[in-house]
This record gives C-alpha cells, sequence and structure tokens, in this order.
C-alpha cells in the first residue's frame, strides 16, 4: 500500500558497515601519502582489476577539437576580485593564455564559483527549505586570515583548502554533498612519479608526440583542484546523482638529472626541448537508478551525447562510428569508461545505468571549455528527471529496495573507489570529508534475490549487462 509523503521514512540500518570497514583495515593499500591531495592525482599503476579493457590512462585520446563552440567564462563572470579590487582579464580564445599554470587558475576559479551556483540550484528544487551546511578548512576557513589573493564568492583561493557542503533531510535530497577541493605546492612522492611517468610512457607507445614532454620526478611540485557532487534521492523513483570534474597540475624539476631514468638525460643531450609544467583532467557524471524508468536515462545520456558531440563531433557517416570505440574523448568511449570504472567485480554487476567518464586530458584551451561544458551540464540532465518522479508514491517496500541497492553504492565506495581509497590511506586523513558521499541508510539483507519478473530483476539485469541508452 502506498505511503504518504510524511510517512516515509524507514529504518535501513547499516548492518554490513562493521564486516565492510574491517576489509578496508586489512587490505593491501597504497602507501600513505603526505596530503590529501594525492586522491587527486591521475591513476596509478598498475591498473586496478576491474577495468575489462584496461584503464582509461592506457586507451587512446584524441585531442579535442579547436572548432567546439562553447560560452567561456571570464575571471568578472566568476565573480572574481584580487586584492580588493574587480578583475578585467578575458578568457576569449583571442586572449587565452595556454600555460597549464593559467588554465589551472581559471578553472579553480570557475569551479568555486559553479560550486555556488549548483547549491542554489538544488536548494531551489528541493523545495523543502533545508540548506547546504558549510565545512571550510584552510584558505576557505572563516578565521583566516588573508593578502594579496584571488577572492570567490567572498573566500580567498591564494592557499590550499576546501569547502564540503552538505544538505540533510531534504524533500527531495535525502542527503547530498557538493565539495571543493584546492591543492597548491603538494610535493610528489617517488611512487606517484613513478605513476605518471608510465602514463607518458603509454602514450608515447600509443603515437603521441613527446617532443615536449616533461620529466617527472619524485619532488616535483603539484597542484589540484575538483568539484565533486553527490545527491541521493528520498523517493526511490529518482535516481541518484553523482559527478565530478578536476585538474591536476606538475611543475617539474627536470633540469636535475637525479629525478630522471636510463636515456632521459641522453635525450637531453640531442636538444629535445621540455616544458616545465603539465596539467591533465578527469571527470565525468553518472546516474545510478533504483527503478528503471527507460525515459529517464535516455534523456539523461543524450544530455551528454549531445554536450560531447559538440566538442568531439561524431563521423558524417554514423556507420564509421565504431572506430571511435577506443577513443576516449567521444561519447561512446567515455561512456564505456564509466561502465568499466564503476563496476563491482564480486558482484558481477554495475552500480548504475553509467554516464560519462574520462581521465588523464592534456589541458588545452578546447579542453577547458569541454570540461566546463560538462559541468554546466550537470543540473540540466539530472532536474528533469526529478521534477517527473519526485511526487511519486512507493511502498515500504521500493524504499527497502532503494536501501539494499545503496548498500550496493557503499560497497563500491569503501572496496574500488580511488579517491574514497587514497582519501583513507592519507595520513590524517578528513574522514567526514572522504566518506561524505555515503547514503544517509542502507540495508543488507542475506542473500536477497528479486521476484522474478519484477521491476527489481529488471535492473539488476541492465546492471549486469549495460546496454547502449542513445
Amino acid at each position: 500500500m502506498a505511503t504518504s509523503r510524511r510517512t516515509r521514512r524507514i529504518i535501513c540500518p547499516p548492518r554490513a558497515l562493521v564486516v565492510l570497514l574491517s576489509l578496508l583495515a586489512s587490505s593491501s593499500w597504497p602507501s600513505p601519502s603526505p596530503t590529501a591531495a594525492e586522491a587527486f592525482a591521475p591513476p596509478s599503476s598498475p591498473p586496478p582489476p576491474y577495468y575489462s579493457r584496461g584503464p582509461p590512462s592506457s586507451r587512446r585520446v584524441s585531442a579535442p577539437s579547436s572548432e567546439a563552440t562553447t560560452t567561456t567564462t571570464t575571471a568578472e563572470d566568476a565573480g572574481v576580485i584580487k586584492g580588493g579590487a574587480s578583475s578585467s582579464s578575458s578568457s576569449s580564445s583571442s586572449s587565452f593564455d595556454s600555460s597549464p599554470e593559467a588554465i589551472f587558475e581559471e578553472f579553480a576559479l570557475f569551479l568555486a564559483s559553479h560550486q555556488s551556483t549548483m547549491i542554489d540550484e538544488i536548494e531551489r528544487a528541493d523545495g523543502s527549505g533545508e540548506a547546504f551546511s558549510s565545512d571550510g578548512w584552510g584558505s576557505f576557513a572563516e578565521e583566516e586570515d588573508g593578502g594579496d589573493v584571488v577572492v570567490v564568492e567572498g573566500r580567498r583561493m591564494g592557499r590550499s583548502g576546501g569547502i564540503t557542503r552538505v544538505i540533510q533531510g531534504g524533500d527531495v535530497v535525502e542527503k547530498g554533498a557538493c565539495s571543493l577541493t584546492i591543492i597548491r605546492d603538494g610535493v610528489l612522492t617517488a611512487d606517484r612519479a613513478a605513476a605518471i611517468r608510465g602514463r607518458q610512457r603509454r602514450e608515447t607507445a600509443d603515437g603521441v608526440d613527446d617532443e615536449e614532454t616533461i620529466v617527472v620526478g619524485e619532488g616535483d611540485v603539484y597542484s589540484a583542484a575538483a568539484l565533486s557532487v553527490v545527491l541521493h534521492t528520498r523517493n526511490p523513483f529518482v535516481p541518484t546523482f553523482r559527478s565530478d570534474v578536476r585538474i591536476f597540475l606538475v611543475r617539474s624539476s627536470s633540469s636535475s638529472s637525479s629525478t630522471k631514468e636510463d636515456g632521459e638525460e641522453e635525450a637531453d643531450k640531442v636538444g629535445k626541448s621540455r616544458r616545465s609544467s603539465v596539467a591533465w583532467f578527469g571527470g565525468g557524471s553518472d546516474l545510478t537508478p533504483y527503478y528503471l524508468i527507460d525515459r529517464d536515462v535516455i534523456d539523461f545520456h543524450t544530455h551528454l551525447k549531445e554536450t560531447c558531440d559538440r566538442h568531439f563531433p561524431p563521423p558524417e557517416n554514423n556507420d564509421d562510428d565504431d572506430h571511435r570505440d577506443d577513443d576516449l574523448l567521444s561519447y561512446r568511449g567515455m561512456k564505456r569508461s564509466c561502465d568499466e570504472y564503476f563496476y563491482l567485480p564480486a558482484r558481477g554487476e554495475h552500480r548504475g545505468t553509467g554516464g560519462i567518464f574520462f581521465d588523464d586530458v592534456p589541458a588545452s584551451r578546447s579542453a577547458t571549455d569541454f570540461v566546463m561544458d560538462v559541468a554546466r551540464g550537470w543540473m540540466p540532465s539530472w532536474l528533469p528527471i526529478v521534477s517527473r518522479n519526485r511526487d511519486r508514491e512507493y511502498t515500504e517496500e521500493e524504499k527497502h529496495w532503494q536501501c539494499l541497492r545503496r548498500g550496493r553504492y557503499l560497497e563500491f565506495n569503501l572496496l574500488y573507489d580511488r579517491g574514497v581509497r587514497f582519501g583513507l590511506a592519507n595520513v590524517n586523513p578528513r574522514v567526514e570529508g572522504v566518506m561524505v558521499s555515503a547514503p544517509p541508510m542502507i540495508a543488507y539483507d542475506y542473500n536477497h534475490v528479486p521476484h522474478p519478473g519484477g521491476e527489481e530483476e529488471r535492473l539488476v539485469g541492465i546492471l549486469k549487462n549495460p546496454r547502449n541508452w542513445v
């Protein structure tokens, strides 16, 4: 029997949480990193076992199209002031500074501004009157003093810091988080530097010209910036939404021979020029439905495909699109990467109905436009689904099924998600910040089997055998 909105809260205890945490404690973790920023580094080698075709960074990445048309964001658009004065700098194509450092600074400003924009949108859509909390640290802590630093939305961005915003108990969003982190002047460990060099060698093997490849070594300085969103919904007919975008910048001291491997000094002797810095983008967005409403998933993927096609147009002959399967910067390639990443090998099923996932995309003007366009499209891709389903009635059994599937969500986060694993492995981690994406309530039933022929069984079938939605 359907329940009313005001009687929908059901206790779904996380009975296996202790077991999962025990597994975490006994697992073989990567060496602890000196700062939480290591979680933003590009994927480390060797690739995790859940990639069936190799990790995204080992497959071909084409250069973003310079013809992509998007709306660029200027410093003024982002609400930036420096030293108390309004900035008049522009990021139009004619005046854009293409250095990795300039791209990083522009993107960090965009992330800070976009976090505030999205939170306003989510609070309005939720309509409950619940508001996001604000937990700042480092340069985003209220009590910190500032010098001549960049300010966005009244907050300084001159040093490392972040702000975690959380909403709980809303009408639409039972629990949601929107987290911004900006790290400056971190120091690469030997393991992380070796992982980056390994990816550079794979890119060279794939035919990418390394004439300007820098030599990344232990002790090099890096910066990282990321914005992530996860929205766990109250109504089981509204899917959970997750998304993130990020940038990772390395400034290399490659003039020092102590950081070079065999053959690299010889390459310098023959006159190969190397840049002093390099940056990569990563990110994506995906859905985790609890009941499969085909129109919702199709509309979501259609939105993503249109975004990708604006920047990376598919071949005119659609029959030739298959050759783009291994190109990460096509919708089809990024959709496949998403399916591969959000996979629970022990269960033999994917976490949700996917979306797009990209990593190790070299920073450029066109890549910046693409990644910003992806972030701007998060709410337009999800809020129409919310509007159609937020008031649907549901039973206690349907809510319990949502909690069971949330258990799978938590399993993935704790056992397989790279960001969570590295975050928890750090020395003195911000555990609340790392675990903020966890669902508010979960359930674990021993050997639960969906009713044959039911909607729950249909969902599980799709999760075991992903389909192409567009």
